[in-house]
This record gives C-alpha cells, sequence and structure tokens, in this order.
C-alpha cells in the first residue's frame, strides 16, 4: 500500500486474512499490486483462476478498484470478487450498484472471509456469511453484522501472513532498510467526527496483550531480519499499563528494533515516553488537528488537553530522542481564515520535526460525512462526494466559510509559514534527503488546484 512519497506499508487486512485461512488450510495468495506497481492488466496476468478475490480498498481508490473487479469477473466469471476496507464496509450499497462483484466485507475481514471459503469447501452457500452485502440476483441483501473482535479474541489470531510478500517492498524515508507494520490495537474512543479509522474500527478500543505484541515483535526481529515496525493504532499509548509492561518486555530483550507510532497527546506523559524512548521508540506521530478551541472541540473531540500541555508532551519527546510528527487540518465548515491563523500559531510553538497540513476530508458514514451530506442537499446538491479526492490534498467541498480555492491557499500559506522560518530553514537544510521530499510535496500543492466537489 503506497501511502506518499517513499512510504509503502503492507496491506496489513490482507495478511491478516491470508494468515487466518492458511491456518484452515486453504491456499492464499497475496497480490500487493500497489508495491509491486502493477497496472490492471499486470494484476490479470498474475491471476489464474482463482475461487475467491478479495480486494482491499479506500475511498480515493474505490472507483479503479471496482473497475479492477469488474475485469476479474469478467475473465473468470466463476469467481466470487469481494472488497473489504472502510469505503465498501460503510456505504456497501454504492460498490454494489457501480460494479458486478458478489459482495462486500462489511467492518473487520478476518472471521468473515474464513467463513466464505469454509462454506465454499463445505459445500455450503458462501454469500450467506454474516457480515457480508451480497448481490442476489437484482438486489443487495445485507447479512446479518459479525460482532467486533474483542481484545482477547484479537490475541488468538495468527500472526499476518508476511511471508506471502517480499519484505523489501515496504520502506518509509524517516527509517533505514526495510520495515514491517504491526497492529496492536484497533478502535478509537476519541471518536473524531471525520475519521475513518472509527468507521473502520469503530469507537471501542480493543488491544492485544502486551506479551502477544512483544512475541510478534520479536517475530519481526528474529525470523525476518527486519529492525525498523511502524504501529498502525489509531490511539496506540490509550492502555498506559498496556505500554508501560511491552516496554519493559522490549527493554529487557534488548531487541535491536526501531519503531514509531501513532496517538493522542493527551494520551502520554513524561514517563510514558522515557520508556518508550528506552524500548527502541524513535518518532510519534500526533494528531492536533486545529489550534482553534471550538473547532477542537466540535470536531476533533479535544484530542488535546490545551496548547501548553501539547508544548510540555511534544518537549519531552525532544528530550527523550523521539522525533514528532504533528497532523493539522485545514477546511472545517465553519473555519475562517482567522481560525486557520490559531493553528499554524501552534504548530509553530510546538515546532515539531515534521508537520502535515491537509485539507479536511469526512471518510463515509463518519459523522461530518452525514451533516456536509445533507448540508449539500439542502443547498440543491445531491450528488454525493467525488471520492477520488478523498486524498486530503484536495478540499472536497466541506468548508462553508472559505470557498476551496481559500483552503488550497491556507494550507500552502501553512506551509510557508512553518518551513520558511529561518531558524527552520538552518534545521532542514541539516536532513537533505527529508528537504528533498518535503520540497517536492511543496510543489505538488502548490499545482493542485482547490476547487469544491
Amino acid at each position: 500500500m503506497v501511502v506518499g512519497e517513499g512510504l509503502c506499508y503492507p496491506p496489513m487486512d490482507l495478511l491478516y486474512v491470508a494468515a487466518l485461512l492458511e491456518q484452515r488450510g486453504h491456499d492464499v495468495r497475496v497480490l500487493d499490486a500497489e508495491a509491486s506497481t502493477l497496472g490492471p492488466e499486470g494484476v490479470l496476468a498474475q491471476l489464474d483462476e482463482p475461487s475467491v478475490v478479495i480486494m482491499t480498498t479506500s475511498s480515493a481508490t474505490i472507483e479503479i478498484d471496482l473497475l479492477l473487479a469488474d475485469a476479474i469477473k469478467r475473465r473468470s466469471p466463476a469467481s466470487l470478487v469481494f472488497i473489504t476496507g472502510s469505503q465498501g464496509s460503510k456505504v456497501p450499497d454504492l460498490a454494489m450498484v457501480n460494479s458486478h462483484i458478489d459482495g462486500v466485507i462489511r467492518g473487520e475481514p478476518e472471521v468473515t472471509a474464513a467463513e466464505i471459503f469454509d462454506a465454499l469447501a463445505g459445500g455450503e452457500d458462501a454469500l450467506a456469511v454474516a457480515g457480508l452485502s451480497v448481490r442476489r440476483g437484482d438486489e443487495v441483501i445485507h447479512n446479518p453484522d459479525r460482532p467486533l473482535l474483542k481484545g482477547e479474541e484479537l490475541d488468538t489470531l495468527p500472526l499476518p501472513a508476511r511471508h506471502l510478500l517480499p519484505l523489501d517492498d515496504y520502506r518509509i524515508p524517516t527509517m533505514e532498510g526495510p520495515i514491517q507494520t504491526v497492529v496492536s490495537s484497533r478502535g478509537c474512543p476519541v471518536n473524531c467526527t471525520y475519521c475513518g479509522y472509527v468507521v473502520a474500527q469503530g469507537i471501542l478500543w480493543r488491544g492485544r496483550s502486551a506479551t502477544n505484541v512483544f512475541d510478534e515483535l520479536r517475530n519481526v526481529v528474529e525470523q525476518l531480519g527486519v529492525t525498523n515496525v511502524v504501529f498502525r493504532d489509531p490511539l496506540f499509548a490509550y492502555d498506559r499499563d498496556r505500554i508501560l509492561e511491552l516496554c519493559a518486555l522490549l527493554s529487557d530483550a534488548g531487541l535491536p528494533l526501531k519503531w514509531q507510532c501513532e496517538t493522542a497527546i493527551k494520551t502520554v506523559d513524561d514517563e510514558m515516553l522515557q520508556a518508550m524512548a528506552a524500548a527502541g521508540c524513535v518518532s510519534i506521530s500526533f494528531g492536533v488537528e486545529s489550534g482553534n478551541e471550538a473547532i477542537q472541540k466540535k470536531y476533533s473531540r479535544g484530542k488535546i488537553k490545551s496548547h501548553d500541555h501539547a508544548a510540555v508532551v511534544i518537549d519531552s519527546c525532544r528530550r527523550y530522542g523521539i522525533a514528532t510528527r504533528c497532523f493539522f487540518m485545514i477546511g472545517f465548515p465553519e473555519e475562517t481564515p482567522a481560525m486557520v491563523d490559531e493553528t499554524v500559531k501552534l504548530a509553530v510553538r510546538l515546532d515539531p520535526d515534521t508537520v502535515q497540513f491537509t485539507a479536511v476530508t469526512p471518510y463515509p458514514d463518519t459523522k461530518l460525512y452525514r451533516e456536509s451530506r445533507d448540508e449539500r442537499a439542502s443547498s440543491g446538491n445531491d450528488d454525493d462526494f467525488d471520492y477520488s479526492k478523498f486524498t486530503g490534498l484536495t478540499p472536497v467541498g466541506v468548508a462553508r466559510a472559505m470557498t476551496g480555492d481559500q483552503v488550497s491557499q491556507q494550507i500552502r500559506r501553512a506551509y510557508r509559514r512553518f518551513y520558511l522560518r529561518p531558524s527552520r530553514v538552518l534545521r532542514e537544510l541539516k536532513r537533505p534527503q527529508l528537504l528533498l521530499q518535503r520540497v517536492r510535496r511543496y510543489i505538488g500543492l502548490m499545482q493542485t488546484a482547490g476547487s469544491d466537489a
């Protein structure tokens, strides 16, 4: 999964599915088309006559993914083709109406996928499995929901089938050598109104045990020879005791591991950061989103306690040698340029190692998505969003106090104000590789037209 220039992560949802299928005795293959730079024809050439195809998709890629799914169906009509991912999970009718796929795997895919294969092997109706939306003639039928896996159930899942993909395909610019990703928890109770994590994983936080996560990390290092790990949890540090236990296990084992994670600023403290650094944590990404208090509370559910507390946390990270990355968003419905100024001022005050300013993007079935859709309908615009623009780089029509062009201008202005400070320029010149990537990204932003969807 390519997520940006120089960043390529393994498709963990498919690797978990593959591991469970292998455990149950099914033959399975994983193909990462993006990491392998395969176009649709290349993908088709890699497929023989599969009995089942499961494709993971996203809001930004849903259209091209459905075209590929249809091509697979035309080539192999007897194959059952399913999609999974937050886009299909929450808007299954949209996917079914605009394609010839057989069904959508809603919610967490592991057990649903395994039961599809088990049903086929047993001569049963694979389309009757819970957690599916399926096509029955001209009608879309939604089978009963499947409950989310509990924390103790996550511990029972087999380790992702990493052996099915080449390790060297996965890298990020801030780590030297191949990387692997680990998902140690699911769900996020912060429940930001725009967040795709909540759509896909729910608001109930469910964590694997520290010992279970440690066993996976040891396997990655000792069996695969990979020493760089990126945790892909929505809220890594939610359970303080779990993190401290995991850090103690890592420190005692002395694994040559460097790892990164993402969490909310309000979930960490000085003791935890010190333990994380000692256990190999080299970078933390924080979702800050807005410097305006009203917007912060309304849309981001108060992810930071206060500007002062946020500054203390970033300073603690700096003291323990942990690099920081802060995410900010511009273009909330009622946000004005003056409110954007508050966000930029906070970014400058925190002065993390890296910042990311993106356009507010309401992922399908989130609260902000529903509100924005209703707002569009009330103004006479019944067209749905253009999901191909759901990249964070382009305004999609959420802002009301600013036009799309103005949102794009504010994003470019925010990057200039943050990175073109003299002290910051000197700091960036010490990291020429990262500086080049940021220049390229900035040029891309300058070329991106800001227009409402």
